[in-house]
């Protein structure tokens, strides 16, 4: 442990944030009924999950997708490229490439302001 370590430790004690005097008073204080509820909501909700794997804790394929689903989503109801940010639109050329845009029917100049068809 570095003196940092050493010093941080001495300040807040042995505790964490499931091993501390609150959390022991809390559990003391639930009948064997409350906790085997608490275990069950716990394991519905978690399941199996080992949240020691990483790809629990860190998931950017998840993230890009869901970002990608919101930026789908506002361009459906309406939201013009100009409008948007550059990350927002790499996040969509990195979905569909470079000219993402055609797929909502957008052209290239679209990309950098409000453009009007000619009839």
């Amino acid at each position: 442990m570095t003196d940092n370590q050493d010093k941080k430790k001495s300040e807040i004690g042995d505790y964490d944030l499931f091993n501390n005097p609150m959390v022991t008073a809390a559990l003391a204080a639930m009948s064997p009924e409350e906790k085997e509820q608490y275990k069950n909501i716990g394991e519905q909700m978690y399941g199996n999950m080992n949240f020691e794997d990483a790809r629990y804790l860190v998931n950017p394929d998840a993230q890009m997708n869901e970002a990608r689903e919101c930026l789908e989503g506002q361009l459906r109801s309406g939201l013009h490229p100009s409008d948007m940010e550059d990350n927002e639109k790499a996040v969509l050329a990195d979905a569909y490439g470079e000219k993402w845009y055609e797929k909502w029917g957008f052209v290239e100049k679209d990309l950098t302001e409000i453009t009007t068809v000619k009839k």
